[in-house]
């Protein structure tokens, strides 16, 4: 049996999903870039329900879940500034990594504001994995930002949409 794999946006009832992916995923993603006794409590404070609430009802920020099967296995968050599409958190559990997840869950954030002129997403700079997947992924380094979670550093990763993949009106 083959599963097809799902994108979906989720309601602020629902961040509780992304809250338990976020606390398998996180510490095991940036173990060799965060210090071990900094990045428990570094997960719990981003992924804190209250606060991603915040982003949904203040900032304007959509949750999508991908799920496999029964399964949720990753997600990410997005919110549209101008015709500029902000993906600021993108997670998938490690098992179903290269699978094209990630770039789906992006798919999904690009259809669900379209129309746009691109896409920007903040990455840990020594984070290699999504580094690497941001540059497969057509992005390219515009910069480099202090991280708003202390002592780290992001690359501001950015890629420009072709005006085909705008919604037909």
């Amino acid at each position: 049996m083959i599963l097809m794999p799902q994108a979906r946006p989720i309601s602020a009832d629902e961040l509780d999903i992304v809250r338990d992916l976020a606390l398998q995923i996180w510490p095991k993603a940036y173990r060799t870039s965060i210090s071990p006794d900094r990045i428990d409590s570094l997960a719990s404070e981003i992924f804190d329900i209250d606060k991603l609430e915040d982003d949904i009802m203040q900032r304007g920020h959509v949750f999508f879940v991908m799920r496999v099967g029964r399964v949720d296995v990753g997600f990410c968050a997005a919110h549209l500034e101008g015709t500029r599409i902000w993906v600021s958190k993108l997670c998938i559990l490690p098992d179903f990594r290269g699978f094209g997840l990630a770039s789906a869950l992006i798919d999904a954030a690009q259809e669900h504001f379209s129309p746009a002129d691109d896409l920007v997403i903040c990455v840990h700079k020594d984070h290699d994995p999504a580094v690497n997947f941001c540059l497969r992924s057509g992005f390219k380094i515009a910069g480099e930002t202090p991280s708003e979670y202390g002592e780290l550093t992001d690359f501001v990763m950015h890629k420009a949409l072709p005006h085909h993949q705008m919604r037909a009106a």
